[in-house]
């Protein structure tokens, strides 16, 4: 595909083509541009249409080219995409026996837009690699030619997953097509799969999750992650994040939340949510005052208690002694109101038994 710029003194634009081929035309409002013009032209020449007037021809860029390729559904768009590619910290490197493989996990392909960003991210350690292409046009898994980094890209949606394909394809000639392969089904499914093939051995570097129901895999996607492996879920509401949050303490599973941030219009850099469990201060002194009827000196740990309690009426996790009570705080840690925009979790695996096993407590 070939960007063109469309600048008069009534209209200025720029407008994607499809892929060039001979005999080809694009139809315009400023007349028709054949394809044949553009092809063996260099990025910003000039090309004249049908009407006469003159468009300026370029590469375009990974953002123009998420803003413009045809959608089925709706884009993560380049600024979050770039933010959520920082937090999953890739270190790409060349082939090298001491180097980890870089094996990530893209649950929720949608229109293929961070699937692109992703790609980007791991592709410098894939720079000299040798690649075989089988049949299903996929680049050979992990082959001995050196390939060090693969994105796997999971969707429930066949017709989803095709059309996020054509957009990776027709970017840059399919430059990154080689770093990806495309699931098709069920995340938790594939993992299984995965799992059963490899032994049970983890084998996920980084995970994503882009899904309405993100906290369903979530105990999945974690058993598959390699300690210090970096999880991270995106999703329009909050509430769905304190689902994932309320999950990972109730199943005791080895993620160390690290941050949550949310991203949207006019944030640079995300802004950072304080997300975390604590009990309320009226339902500490409820319980210590029954405990004190049935134990003596509960009084003195009450008034410790006390000291604890922080200026908004609750009580720190680390501070209480009891499993239950707790309550989920959710704001932002900078203004108190906040609209649009969704929200990033990100959290690291700590040390934890193989696959199948009960997870140990931390």
């Amino acid at each position: 595909m070939i960007a063109y710029e469309v600048r008069t003194p009534f209209w200025e634009a720029i407008v994607l083509t499809p892929p060039l081929r001979t005999k080809g035309k694009t139809y315009t409002r400023l007349g028709d541009i054949a394809h044949d013009a553009i092809i063996g032209k260099q990025p910003r020449d000039v090309v004249i249409s049908s009407k006469d007037n003159h468009l300026r021809v370029h590469r375009p860029s990974l953002e123009e080219h998420v803003l413009m390729a045809p959608r089925m559904v709706t884009p993560i768009y380049s600024p979050d995409a770039n933010l959520i590619v920082s937090l999953l910290d890739f270190h790409p490197g060349p082939a090298s026996g001491s180097d980890p493989v870089i094996e990530a996990l893209e649950a929720g392909t949608g229109h293929g837009a961070l699937t692109l960003h992703l790609a980007k991210a791991v592709h410098a350690a894939n720079a000299e690699a040798q690649f075989s292409e089988p049949d299903n046009g996929h680049p050979s898994y992990l082959t001995k030619g050196g390939l060090r980094a693969v994105i796997h890209t999971v969707e429930v949606s066949q017709k989803h997953s095709e059309h996020a394909m054509k957009v990776v394809r027709t970017f840059r000639r399919g430059m990154y097509m080689r770093d990806l392969r495309f699931h098709v089904g069920d995340v938790s499914d594939w993992i299984d799969r995965q799992m059963s093939t490899r032994g049970a051995d983890p084998f996920l570097t980084h995970a994503l999750l882009d899904l309405p129901s993100s906290h369903t895999h979530l105990e999945k996607v974690t058993f598959a992650l390699h300690v210090d492996g970096k999880l991270l879920i995106f999703n329009p509401s909050i509430t769905q994040i304190n689902k994932a949050i309320e999950l990972v303490r109730s199943r005791r599973l080895p993620l160390q939340l690290e941050r949550v941030v949310e991203v949207g219009p006019a944030m640079t850099g995300g802004r950072v949510w304080d997300i975390r469990f604590v009990k309320p201060r009226a339902l500490t002194n409820v319980l210590n005052q029954t405990k004190s009827v049935a134990r003596s000196g509960e009084n003195d740990r009450a008034a410790d208690n006390e000291d604890r309690v922080n200026s908004k009426g609750f009580i720190h996790e680390s501070s209480a002694n009891e499993d239950e009570g707790y309550e989920l705080v959710c704001r932002p840690k900078a203004g108190d109101r906040i609209s649009g925009g969704g929200f990033v979790a990100l959290w690291s695996k700590n040390r934890t038994r193989k696959y199948g096993q009960q997870y140990e407590e931390r």
